[in-house]
């Protein structure tokens, strides 16, 4: 009996230890998506982002290598206009190798006294800091949270 408890405690500490931090946080919804290359090859890139309480935005911009191929070191911006960084950082740089995607995410919340802001996301070549991709992405307050707006870039 004492064998049988001290099983299904270490069981049941084995599933809560397995458990994903962020466990229960959906998926970020998509803002843009698309395939930047150079000579050395090419990385999908996909922007998203989550709403949260207090007027905050969860930016997440995610990049994976397509083949096999890695492509030249890259550096992502977030460049801020009406936000305030709350956490993480809004600049990232380094290779994004076959089979080894990069999540960079940073959390922004909207200046007081603003009703919207815009966080750009540009990713760059390293090397010679040639744009690879721009996108300029705006949100504005709908209560306690903010919203993308379409602003027809």
């Amino acid at each position: 009996m004492q064998a049988r408890r001290v099983a299904w405690a270490l069981t049941v500490a084995g599933v809560i230890a397995c458990q994903p931090k962020d466990a229960g946080t959906t998926a970020p919804v998509a803002l843009a998506s698309e395939q930047i290359a150079d000579d050395t090859g090419k990385v999908q890139v996909d922007i998203g982002y989550r709403a949260r309480p207090q007027r905050e935005v969860e930016l997440v911009v995610d990049l994976h290598a397509v083949g096999i191929e890695e492509m030249d070191k890259l550096a992502v911006d977030i460049i801020v206009d009406g936000f305030v960084l709350v956490d993480g950082e809004p600049a990232w740089s380094g290779f994004v190798a076959p089979r080894q995607p990069i999540a960079h995410r940073a959390s922004f919340r909207l200046i007081d006294g603003r009703d919207d802001g815009t966080l750009t996301v540009s990713v760059d070549r390293s090397m010679n800091s040639e744009s690879l991709l721009e996108r300029r992405l705006t949100f504005a307050a709908e209560g306690d949270r903010v919203a993308p707006v379409d602003d027809g870039d």
